[in-house]
């Protein structure tokens, strides 16, 4: 049986899912937008907007499968619980993110990883 803050949870990431879901389908509209025949000017904005829309597009759907997969582990009873060091997840970082797979302190190694790599390419 789901406790009462975890049925809460529940559902505030299947609404949020909901509306990524309806924003996901506005952008994809948006960039997938063909570029009529116009001015240059009107063609750079055009442009510049499409990889906007591209942009936000991308992390919305990262953010939605994020969202997934904390679903998931609700289901599986392992929500709440760090992806990395199995330690429980501070309550006040669920209450921010409860999407969040990681603990503060491996949030903070995998971001530091994600630095090196990028600084060595």
């Amino acid at each position: 049986m789901l406790s009462s803050n975890i049925k809460a949870r529940r559902t505030l990431l299947e609404n949020k899912l909901l509306d990524l879901q309806k924003r996901i389908e506005e952008l994809r509209g948006k960039a997938n937008m063909e570029l009529a025949e116009e001015d240059l000017e009107e063609a750079a904005t055009r442009v510049s907007d499409t990889e906007l829309a591209e942009a936000m597009l991308d992390k919305d759907l990262k953010l939605a499968r994020t969202i997934k997969s904390a679903l998931k582990r609700i289901d599986e009873g392992t929500y709440g619980l760090c992806r990395v060091c199995g330690q429980p997840i501070p309550a006040r970082r669920l209450e921010a993110l409860p999407w969040a797979e990681l603990c503060v302190k491996d949030q903070q190694e995998s971001e530091k990883g994600e630095y090196r790599q990028v600084a060595f390419r």
